[in-house]
This record gives C-alpha cells, structure tokens and sequence, in this order.
C-alpha cells in the first residue's frame, strides 16, 4: 500500500492506483469526461488535470500512478485554472445546442461548464460542423458536432462489448467518430453507448424528443427476459414508460444493460394488447367484464371436471411469470384435482426431471469473472445471455479459457480457446470423450468403455485442469436437447472430476423459481410434452406464445385446436384468436408486483412502474380470485 495526500488528506491506496482512485477513496470529486471506472485509461479530455507538487505541469489524475510521498491538491487556483481552461478548449466547437438536445438535463458538459466554464469564449472562428451518420434504428448520431472526442463509445464497444462497432479516424479538429461503411450499430450491448456518452452526441432514437429528464418518475424493476436478472430504472411521464435504464448492482449487472432490456419497452403498448376480457361466441370475439368472463371460466371448467375428470385440465406456464403467479396458479390447478402444470415449455426430455434438483448457475454471477476455465455446452452465449457472456469475456481478458461444444461456430466475440463444433446429435458423444480424456490424463479408469478420445475432446480435458475455479455451463440447445438429460449427466461427472461448478443457463427469468414454488407435475401428472402428445380436453395458457414459446408448436397447436376449452392470460392478442375461447387480460411486468428468481437463485421483488391499461389486472389478482 502507498501513502498519498490530497487536499490536505491522507489515504493508502494500493501501488498502480491513479490519482482518480484515491480521490475517490477520499470522496473528492475530479472532473471528468473520458474516465470511467469500467473502461480503459485514454487520458484525452484532460478535464482532470490536477496540481501535484514537483511536477513541472498540471497531471491528469486519471493517468497518473500514485507514489510515495506524493502531494496533490485538486481545489488549488493552479488547478482551477488548469480545469478551466481545458473547459473553454472543449465548448470551442461545441454548438449551443441545450434548449433541443435530449441530453439537456443530464449532461455531464453542462454542469462542468456551469462549474468550470466562462460567461464567454475568447474564440470568435465558426464552428466547426460534422454531418450526421445514420448508426441503425437504436442510437441516433446525427449531432456528432456535439462530440467531445472522449472515445468513451469506441473503448467499450472494444472492451466490454467484444464488437469494435465505432471508432475514431482523423486527428485535430477533423477528428470524427464513426462506424463501419454500410454497418449499423447493432451489437446485444450497443445502447450503453448512449449512457457512456457525457454530451448529447449519441442518444437513443426511440427516445428522441419524447420527454425532459426533469418530467420522468424513476422507479426500480427487474428484466423479465432473461435468467440474468438485471436490475432497471423505468423512466415514465404520464402514466407511460418513455425510457428504461440500468439501475447500478455490481453483484449483478454491474452499471450495463442489454439492448433488449433497454428497449423492450416499445413493445409494452403494442396494437395487439388486450385491455378488456374477451369471449368467444359463436365463432366471433366479444368483449365483455370481468364477471362475465370469470363465470364463463369457472362454468368451462367445472363442466370439463364431472365430465372427464380433473386430469383432463392442464395449465402451461410461461417462465417469465413471477413466483406469486405461478405459485398461485399450481394451487388453483391442485385445488381443482389437477397435478397436470409445467413451466418447462421448450424442454422436451424429462427422463432424469425429477433427480436433477433444481437447475441454477452454480456459482454466484460475481464470481465468473474469476474464473480459470469455463465449457459451454449448447449455448449461443452473447445471445442467450448477453451480460453473462460480458462477463465471461471479462475473464478471458485475465486469462481464463474458453471451450465450446455447440452445432454452430457462433461468433461469441471473445477468444474461444477451443471448439468442438458438431451435430447436435453426437453432443452425449463429444462429452463422453471429454470425460475419458480427463480420467486418461489422471491415469484413472475410464467412465464408460469403447470410447476413445478425440483431439478437440483431449484439448478441452486439458484446458478444464487449469487453474483453480471452472466451470462447466449448459445452454439453451442442451436443455431442449432430446437427450437432454445423458448430457447433463456427463457434464455433471466432468465437474465433479475436474472439480469444476455446474451449472445450467435456464432461460425465462422465473425459471427457478418455478421449481422453487413446484410448478411443475408430481406423481401421476403430466408434464408438458405429455400435456402435448395426450391432448387434454381444457388448457389454462399463463401469458405464453404457443407458436414461439413450446417445443413443438406444430403439435402445440394441434392439441389446443381439438381441446374443447382453452382460456388464454395474456397481455397480448397474438395467436391466441385462433385457438382460446377465453382471452383474460394480465398485466406484463411494468404494471404488476412480483418477485423473480435469478439463476444464480438471486431472489428479487419490484413493484408495477404504471397503472394497468384498460381493465387489465395484474396476474396474481385474477389467480386470487
């Protein structure tokens, strides 16, 4: 550790902190445009520049290594003035754009230039200007005048995101920031460009003259579209959501956000949203109320029970539905006599269901970016889990390997040490060899005999005994695989030989905590395949997409077309006009309380942002009932 003083104060920071850094420790505020905490050092703002004694000039405190013995004073006039005039260098070019700029309200230049900026400029030549770029339907650049040349945007699109999207050509005052010829800005990632940015240069295209910040309510929820469980700011203004934001959780999603969180929110309001219940009569939808509807439900279902028996009803849920919803809905289908409810839609082999226990990450999510070795199994990681993959990158950059068994060579935008790209098909093949090759290498007797190892397999064995924490990951493709439960199987003995966490990348946002409230059949009922190829003869729909949600939509819609009742709870018209007899209005996420359970087994609660639209309720309301 080094002693250092600034302003008077004394800290220990340890050897190869900045400046910055102990400032920090200190709670002394530097000003700043292109330091930020997650991304690397550039140092070319020079807003942070800072009186250290014996030095010949002012230093950049975000690039300037402590030692011992070393003085620093950020408030002094020799400071101040550095800070002022690098303040007056950068408002130059920079147009008077506030009354109209979108960032007006938020923007870092704005309150640095009230703080450290004149009542005028020295400089009298025009302005330079810069010709707006089109960089795809989410960012919008067409104010790049604006630009103060923090490289913020290029180094995390580098860095963070794997996707070198923006970068910067030219020098001096020709300098510009721009993207690829005839490439749009499109990576899982791209929208924390428009948080990174601390002017109004980049700034997001939906949100384009919507609202000021000063208008919009923040409040605190939980994405509902994947297992990551991300923590979100929605910005609403007169009862609409009109932004989403990350809401800081270094445990978490650290301070970033996946464009489909970021920007789902389009969606919220769709033409398709159901506001009222609806019946169907005589081949034609009507709406109708809430009682009317109820009873149609309760007299459908009654009728279906002494006719055919309670295991004739079956409930398929979808695994973005919070804990209370599906809790709730396993208490009505068992009040009616019923064990026949499953969550797993996409899963299609439930020959070891039971035994497994319950699928989670195996590791906290804290902890990937420690990781030594990592083997994913099935997954189009960047896709599937896009802030995970950010973080498994992250370790790869401290030197962790990466293999993958997969069908497809995936660009997962990080090194890849090695890859067993195959057919689906020979996947429990791939991992048997893995296995064989890791008891070869101890000069252990092999688990199954007849097999012999391959060079991809031999490769991967080797890389999974490297360092000290591992992990073995299964993804999507696994967990729906036909065989699914032989390759969990082998992947679970490969972590216990090489000492490795196991883990499971579920895929709805509840997923687990589906397993934890027992949504899913036990004894005689039927799990949802099952529900599937024996046709039952009344379905309950919880706020899922047959067509894009189940393993098999084909069948799926079959089985709904011959069934003689099928209520439909959803948000959404979608498909379900072609096969329900019942639409019942839920809530999506921004306009009901729940808790989600993250794969990590994270469990974390958030209330509505705005009130239902129309006459829909909240989900656990209408299971309440």
């Amino acid at each position: 550790m080094i002693e250092v003083e600034i302003d008077g104060k004394k800290v220990e920071v340890a050897e190869g902190s900045m400046l910055m850094d102990a400032a920090s420790q200190l709670g002394i505020y530097i000003p700043h445009f292109c330091y930020h905490r997650k991304l690397s050092i550039a140092a070319n703002c020079r807003m942070c520049l800072v009186e250290v004694e014996k030095a010949p000039k002012p230093l950049p405190a975000c690039a300037t290594p402590v030692a011992k013995g070393m003085i620093a004073r950020t408030q002094s006039a020799y400071a101040k003035q550095a800070q002022r005039s690098v303040m007056e260098f950068l408002l130059i070019n920079h147009p008077l754009d506030c009354p109209i700029c979108d960032q007006g309200g938020e923007c870092q230049l704005q309150d640095l230039a009230v703080g450290y900026g004149g009542s005028s400029s020295r400089y009298a030549e025009p302005k330079r200007v810069v010709f707006h770029k089109s960089m795809g339907p989410l960012i919008s650049a067409e104010e790049m005048t604006r630009c103060i040349h923090c490289t913020r945007c290029v180094r995390f699109g580098i860095e963070v995101a794997g996707a070198m999207e923006l970068g910067m050509v030219n020098r001096s005052e020709h300098a510009e920031i721009l993207s690829f010829v005839g490439q749009s800005v499109d990576s899982e990632l791209s929208g924390n460009m428009i948080d990174l940015c601390p002017v109004g240069a980049l700034t997001s295209k939906p949100f384009r003259y919507e609202a000021r910040t000063w208008e919009l309510s923040r409040r605190k929820s939980i994405s509902p579209h994947d297992s990551f469980g991300s923590n979100l700011i929605v910005q609403v203004k007169n009862n609409q959501v009109m932004r989403v934001l990350p809401l800081e959780n270094e445990e978490v999603n650290e301070c970033w956000l996946s464009d489909r969180d970021r920007f789902s929110y389009e969606g919220l309001n769709a033409p398709d949203r159901v506001l009222r219940p609806m019946v169907k009569q005589g081949g034609q939808w009507r709406e109708v109320d809430w009682t009317v509807a109820l009873e149609y439900v309760a007299q459908a279902l009654t009728s279906v029970k002494s006719e055919k028996g309670a295991e004739a009803i079956g409930a398929l849920a979808s695994p973005t539905s919070t804990v209370e919803e599906l809790y709730l809905l396993a208490k009505l289908m068992r009040g009616l006599g019923s064990d026949n409810i499953d969550f797993r839609l996409r899963q299609s082999d439930f020959t070891n269901s039971q035994a497994a226990g319950v699928p989670w990450l195996g590791l906290k999510i804290a902890d990937i970016n420690k990781l030594d070795s990592v083997l994913l199994v099935g997954s189009f990681l960047r896709k599937d889990q896009p802030l995970l993959s950010a973080r498994v990158r992250a370790a790869t950059k401290r030197g962790c390997k990466v293999s993958v068994l997969h069908a497809v060579d995936d660009d997962l935008l990080m090194p890849v040490a090695n890859k067993l790209i195959t057919r689906p098909s020979a996947w429990v093949q791939a991992l048997s060899e893995i296995a064989v090759a890791i008891a070869q290498s101890r000069n252990e007797r092999a688990p199954i005999d007849g097999v012999e190892a391959g060079d991809s397999a031999k490769a991967i064995a080797a890389s999974l005994l490297l360092g000290e924490r591992r992990a073995i990951l299964l993804g999507s493709a696994a967990i729906q695989h036909p065989q699914a439960s032989q390759l969990h199987a082998w992947a679970h003995w490969i972590a216990r030989a090489t000492g490795a966490a196991f883990g499971v990348l579920t895929e709805g946002a509840n997923t687990v905590g589906g397993h934890l409230v027992d949504a899913k059949p036990a004894g005689a009922g039927l799990n949802a395949r099952q529900m599937i190829e024996q046709p039952r003869s009344a379905y309950l729909l919880w706020n899922l997409e047959p067509d894009y949600d189940t393993a098999n939509p084909a069948a799926t819609a079959r089985a709904l077309q011959a069934a003689d009742t099928v209520i439909a709870f959803s948000a959404y018209r979608n498909g379900a006009l072609d096969y329900a007899d019942v639409i019942l209005p839920i809530t999506p996420f921004t306009e009901t309380a729940g808790s989600f359970v993250s794969c990590e087994g994270r469990m974390q609660s958030f209330n509505g942002t705005v009130r239902p639209a129309g006459e829909a309720r909240p989900g656990w309301k209408v299971l309440r009932v």
